[in-house]
């Protein structure tokens, strides 16, 4: 899937923009269709005209983490922090992950995952030494609207001065209730 979006060239408003992202994903069945092997990978980036902080919405901007991006951080705290830690959103994205997924027994299946990557403040600033790595294990159990998942991702590399409810954040891994694969 691609997606590309323009603000503020024809008609003028509050914010002028360039947007570009992808998103891939690959699904390989194993030994007769018992375990797939799933695999993503998203890209973006948003290019401000004039002022970066000015002109690119804050609900525009890029955040990772959560049940469906990087599962050892909760949602949106992969992100550039504020200089008190609060994830602040960025302008260039990189986000993979990789599951095994098997079937275990009757409607009960299990998944073994590593998520990865990363939000950079700048257009372009992409840094591939920086992503930041989550594993861990999955239950997911087949309903008629999709599977009931739930995930436990360990950080491998924490961000330093990462602050969650106002805290300095010092618990490495999450737990995620959802309903839907992941991707």
């Amino acid at each position: 899937a691609f997606h590309i979006e323009q603000a503020g060239r024809i008609i003028p408003g509050t914010f002028n923009y360039y947007a570009a992202s992808a998103d891939a994903r690959h699904y390989l069945p194993i030994a007769k269709e018992r375990f797939v092997l799933a695999s993503r990978l998203q890209a973006g980036n948003i290019r401000p005209v004039g002022d970066a902080q000015a002109n690119v919405p804050f609900s525009k901007r890029y955040f990772l983490g959560g049940a469906t991006t990087i599962r050892g951080w909760g949602r949106y705290e992969v992100s550039p922090l504020s200089e008190s830690g609060q994830p602040v959103g960025g302008d260039a994205m990189l986000a993979f992950s990789g599951e095994l997924r098997a079937m275990l027994h009757g409607n009960l299946g299990g998944v073994l995952f590593l998520d990865g990557g990363n939000v950079w403040a700048e257009s372009l600033g992409y840094n591939l030494g920086d992503l930041r790595y989550s594993i861990g294990p999955g239950l997911r159990y087949q309903t008629p609207i999709g599977p009931i998942r739930f995930d436990v991702g360990w950080q491998l590399n924490p961000i330093p001065g990462l602050q969650v409810n106002g805290e300095p954040q010092t618990r490495r891994w999450r737990l995620h209730f959802s309903i839907g694969q992941a991707f």
